[in-house]
């Protein structure tokens, strides 16, 4: 017996992948398929040998897929013991956005649980895990550019702002209120377009905040993570040398200057402060009078075709003023379904979400929150470190969206908005356009 664990792979290629050649040493499960099709995937079950009798070290393997495209490209699967148990991929006869031929990726292991490696595209114009996810819009325009908003895919961020512990209530911790590794640029360099800014005023200043009513109690609890300024310095740097879409949703305004049991939302006034600050923003997305724009229905060339274009997202009841369509625009402009599960267990999320996906495709621009919720134990226990934190949960629910999702993805289900928490890698917008290749 040994450790054991799943390959997801994601052939969203437009070519079959031809199993050419598979070798193993000391491996207790190494077998995969002969074929897998194009604009499909497989889970592939993989255990080492760690029998007190063996060196475990040489535990290793290797299976090798040509493609049948144009040039013959080829990849291998490679497992390895020598430094920890690690799967890994060779880039043999093949080059993806970010990963030229000869290279290897990590994909790492879970030991009861799955890595994946997606490949999308056809040759010449291949993405894949270890994307260079900073320009993925912009590289992608020939694919892309010339389809509406709500017919493809793009990456999302939870809780955006909540990378940093800035300030919080008694009962806060970075546990229970942290949801991103990463501040907002970083996770733009790593493909999320759409980030989730829920603006606080504390100590008078403005913030992005993570916070919640406890009726028990009758207590706001949370805390406060990126300046309001931090954000806007991470956005403007950003663009300054990518031409990508970046929408900025707004919600769950709060002021916490008024008393622990008085948190309210913000007046008109303190609106108007904040857009104040924001316009401060470059590239924001100019559409003069048309305040019913469905900014759903524009193509991707409207926004992006020679710069780059940052669209700031109100949710809440407030009049823009004269910032109306000067690159801030109310909810019905940029109308989002988004219902979380609410849920800590990956299959009842799955389910959740893959069930409203098939009900709102084509009736809604849908998100897919991706996001597992604390319960009421975890909130309060994970600071002694006997619960899973908000970011736990998210590297559980992570590992799991390739093979739950892609197979469920057709041109009549599909997701506008693959919405996680705790961005560590580019791994949602190789996904996301695994996704967009599947739609071809």
């Amino acid at each position: 017996m040994g450790q054991g664990g799943y390959i997801t792979l994601v052939n969203s290629t437009v070519s079959n992948w031809t199993k050419k050649d598979q070798n193993s040493y000391q491996m207790n499960s190494w077998n995969f398929p002969d074929t897998i099709n194009a604009g499909t995937s497989v889970n592939v079950y993989v255990e080492w040998n760690q029998n007190i009798f063996n060196t475990q070290s040489d535990d290793g393997g290797g299976v090798s897929y040509t493609l049948e495209d144009a040039v013959g490209s080829t990849f291998q699967v490679q497992a390895s013991a020598s430094n920890g148990f690690q799967l890994k991929i060779c880039f043999v006869n093949l080059q993806t956005n970010g990963n030229p031929k000869g290279s290897t990726i990590n994909l790492g292991w879970n030991h009861d649980g799955y890595v994946d490696f997606i490949l999308s595209g056809k040759a010449g114009n291949y993405t894949s895990t270890n994307l260079n996810a900073a320009d993925w819009m912009s590289d992608n325009l020939n694919l892309l550019g010339a389809k509406k908003m709500n017919e493809f895919c793009i990456t999302g961020s939870h809780d955006s702002g909540m990378s940093v512990y800035t300030s919080g209530t008694a009962f806060s911790a970075e546990c229970n209120t942290l949801t991103q590794s990463n501040n907002i640029q970083k996770q733009m360099e790593l493909g999320a377009r759409y980030f989730d800014i829920r603006p606080v005023i504390s100590a008078g200043k403005y913030y992005a905040g993570h916070y919640s009513n406890v009726k028990q109690i009758s207590s706001w609890q949370g805390a406060n993570g990126q300046s309001i300024q931090s954000i806007i310095a991470d956005v403007n740097s950003f663009t300054t040398n990518h031409k990508e879409l970046i929408i900025l949703n707004l919600s769950h305004s709060l002021n916490t200057d008024v008393g622990n049991s008085s948190y309210r939302d913000f007046t008109q006034e303190e609106w108007n402060n904040l857009f104040a600050e924001l316009k401060n923003i470059d590239n924001l997305h100019v559409v003069k009078d048309n305040p019913d724009i469905d900014l759903t229905k524009l193509v991707l060339n409207d926004f992006i075709s020679n710069k780059a274009a940052v669209v700031i997202v109100v949710e809440a009841t407030v009049d823009l003023g004269s910032y109306e369509g000067n690159g801030f625009y109310l909810y019905k402009n940029f109308n989002v379904y988004n219902s979380y599960a609410g849920s800590n267990d990956v299959n009842t999320m799955s389910n959740d979400q893959l069930t409203k996906m098939q009900d709102q495709t084509g009736k809604s621009y849908f998100l897919l929150s991706w996001t597992l919720t604390q319960n009421n134990t975890e909130v309060t226990t994970c600071s002694l470190g006997t619960a899973s934190s908000i970011k736990d949960l998210a590297n559980n629910a992570n590992q799991h969206l390739a093979e739950m999702v892609y197979p469920k993805v057709s041109k009549s289900d599909y997701p506008n908005i693959i919405y996680v928490d705790n961005i560590v890698n580019s791994d949602s917008a190789a996904m996301a356009m695994a996704v967009n290749w599947k739609l071809e």
